[in-house]
């Protein structure tokens, strides 16, 4: 183990002592706990809670304690296989555990100290945490007078897998007050909690705290540092660095340096302290508790947000040959690649088309792809020179555009699956083929290759695109011409290529195989924009979207049943029209309800306000509910905020309770628990009289409240 000195900082212990007082301290705790294995099964223990998906225990070291007396609890934490617990300081989510003491007389318990924690990632992630029982220990003072120590806790915890849920529990533990008495069995207990905690650093160490970046030094020896094969620093606080980072070691003349980045918009760093988790050459690890000095380098609580955007400098031409390689590139991002399906169409089909034909099909889907992108820049520059903060791609932040692309997709889709004609250049292959129509298809695929490549950013194109929405709108236009010039080169290019019309195998039956097999990337196109659809807008309005995905099939199922008559056909539009107008009118923006429309006023769940309002006799409907919680805010604009179940409460005066448990709420959890619920949602109903609630299902149906309401009151 390596030691520094605060007033010698090149004192050198050597490493030679650091391996014999680690091995002598190793060799003490085996024979410690070794000589406590045996009792550890039967120490007595304080309390012992079984929740849902953890265990909670509490021991003292002391089965009875003299007046005034310091002494140890331990409280051991052992989650459910496969989650985990949280460190003091959990990391990019999760909570540390919470301890609430009630205590007699002048008794104290103080804060819970914490063995060192590890690395938890969760996809993007990183947690601090514990997958394996933990105990941590909390630092007691037995009272003066009295014959005992009586304290009432009131503790909750986060046990986590992917989901989480919380725990929380209420208990008393009595510890005899008297003459002392150490807590044999218990020691093996301690001793293991000891040893898992971090060593004292005798080392001088500073934190400097800067806008982008964290730098941990610890000043020591040059033989101590060259043992160091690596480094991690565990922040106490908040603001210091980014959790899911990687930290980087740095060997200096006077110790080591372990660097890290800090994220934009971090709140103010207010502590230094963490701890060190060193790893030598050979494999072995120690850590330290450290008490840097804070140094503070920038200001971090300037607002990111109000920076001026940096204007990108770039020669033009530097500009245009940016956006034509980006363009280029495009062709093989994800959300172009769908595409390739329809360009691959025209490219099968060219040993029966003329070279003139061919090159007018490969200007056409230039024409489409340059028309679309002139379009949607003119549409930008509009929206930002009206203050409205754009981007490229911005128009699939528009949820209508989204859904009329996602069946715009899905009909290209059924097209190719043979459900019904769209013309896109191969249709009636081996007979005469007009130009026009292979013009009008290639036209088509330019336009759909602009539209779903717009999301989409290749290299080279940032800076192009940068430097050209900072430009006068002439330059803009210059561009963005060769980005589009750029995502159509290679098939302009393949259209003046008589080598592949010559390598193309002749038409035939297999072409129809083949043009059927080609509408599925087409399809996933249409789900990843239905997935883009839900996001921004919730469950409601993609059940939307799905019907009218539906009417737009009926609607084309129904034409190929005309037969020509008109009054069917008629109807056929009529459906696709009203399946088109349901998204463009968004039925699922609804607007906020008020006592004053009608609508009954919440009050906030309290279980003391809940108490009094049984005993008022008022029948009570509580619903405990999260912003986070699809499933939540589904039922509540389908059941809960709808104008028949508003009617019933006003009707039979039923009082209406909200629980919110966006954040974390102590008293809502544990009425989750009581009624076992890991999360929510939670429904309740309290007929007039009862203490006990009707709990309804987590689905509900329009009329499930007011159809509940209905029986109870017959």
């Amino acid at each position: 183990m390596l030691y520094g000195n605060n007033q010698d900082k090149t004192l050198d212990y050597g490493p030679k002592r650091g391996e014999e007082v680690k091995s002598l301290l190793q060799g003490l705790i085996t024979i410690c706990l070794a000589l406590g294995l045996t009792s550890l099964a039967e120490a007595k223990e304080l309390a012992r809670v079984e929740e849902s998906h953890s265990t909670l225990v509490i021991d003292a070291d002391m089965q009875s304690v003299s007046p005034g007396q310091p002494f140890w609890l331990a409280v051991t934490i052992t989650p459910r296989s496969g989650w985990h617990s949280y460190w003091k300081n959990a990391g990019d989510s999760g909570a540390s555990p919470a301890f609430d003491w009630t205590l007699d007389g002048d008794a104290t318990i103080g804060e819970p100290q914490f063995p060192v924690p590890r690395q938890l990632p969760l996809g993007p992630l990183t947690n601090y945490g514990y997958d394996a029982p933990v105990t941590l220990l909390l630092p007691a003072k037995a009272p003066v007078s009295g014959s005992s120590l009586t304290a009432s806790l009131e503790a909750e915890w986060l046990i986590c897998e992917v989901e989480c849920v919380p725990q929380v529990t209420e208990l008393s533990l009595t510890l005899p007050v008297g003459e002392a008495k150490p807590d044999g069995e218990a020691q093996a207990i301690f001793n293991a909690a000891r040893a898992a905690m971090p060593d004292p650093s005798f080392w001088s160490s500073d934190l400097t705290v800067g806008a982008k970046d964290t730098s941990l030094t610890v000043y020591m020896a040059p033989s101590e540092a060259e043992e160091v094969a690596d480094a991690y620093f565990f922040p106490d606080g908040v603001g210091v660095l980014d959790y899911a980072a990687a930290q980087s070691l740095e060997r200096a003349s006077d110790g080591i340096k372990v660097h890290a980045k800090r994220p934009s918009g971090a709140p103010t760093a207010e502590t230094a302290a963490g701890v060190l988790l060193l790893t030598y050459h050979d494999g072995t690890t120690d850590a330290f508790a450290m008490e840097p000095m804070l140094k503070v380098t920038a200001d971090q609580t300037a607002p990111q947000v109000a920076e001026a955007a940096p204007v990108v400098s770039l020669p033009l031409w530097e500009a245009a040959v940016f956006a034509l390689i980006g363009g280029v590139i495009l062709n093989l991002m994800p959300c172009v690649f769908p595409i390739l399906s329809l360009k691959a169409f025209a490219f099968v089909s060219a040993n029966y088309k003329t070279a003139a034909n061919r090159q007018k099909e490969g200007w056409a889907y230039t024409l489409g792809i340059w028309l679309s992108f002139m379009v949607i820049v003119a549409s930008l520059l509009v929206l930002r020179a009206g203050g409205t903060a754009v981007g490229w791609g911005f128009q699939l932040q528009e949820p209508v555009f989204v859904g009329l692309m996602t069946l715009l997709m899905l009909m290209v889709a059924l097209s190719l699956s043979g459900m019904f004609n769209i013309q896109f250049g191969i249709e009636g292959a081996g007979q005469s083929l007009a130009a026009r129509e292979g013009v009008r298809g290639a036209f088509f695929k330019g336009i759909l290759a602009a539209l779903v490549a717009t999301p989409c950013t290749a290299p080279f194109m940032a800076p192009a695109i940068g430097f050209a929405l900072t430009q006068p709108v002439l330059i803009v236009l210059m561009v963005f011409s060769f980005l589009a010039l750029g995502l159509a080169l290679p098939f302009l290019a393949l259209s003046y290529s008589p080598a592949l019309a010559r390598a193309m195998p002749r038409p035939g039956p297999w072409m129809e195989k083949v043009k059927e097999g080609l509408a599925f990337p087409m399809y996933l196109t249409a789900a990843w924009l239905l997935y883009v659809f839900t996001r921004e807008t919730g469950a409601v309005a993609m059940l939307v979207l799905l019907a009218a995905i539906i009417g737009i099939v009926f609607a084309i199922w129904i034409g190929k049943q005309s037969g020509g008559r008109l009054p069917v056909r008629i109807l056929a539009w009529a459906i696709a029209a009203f399946s088109v107008y349901s998204i463009i009118s968004k039925p699922w923006q609804e607007p906020a309800h008020t006592a004053a429309e009608g609508y009954v006023e919440e009050i906030a769940y309290s279980g003391a306000e809940l108490a009094t309002i049984l005993e008022s006799g008022k029948p009570v409907f509580v619903y405990f509910t999260a912003d986070w919680c699809i499933t939540c805010k589904v039922n509540e604009r389908i059941a809960v905020l709808t104008d028949t179940t508003q009617q019933v409460f006003r009707e039979t005066g039923t009082v209406v309770m909200k629980g919110d448990w966006t954040n974390r709420n102590a008293e809502i959890a544990a009425v989750l628990a009581k009624h076992g619920r890991a999360g929510v949602p939670l429904y309740l109903y309290y007929p007039v009289g009862a203490s006990a609630p009707i709990v309804l299902p987590e689905i509900l149906g329009p009329s499930s409240i007011s159809n509940l309401i209905a029986n109870q009151k017959g």
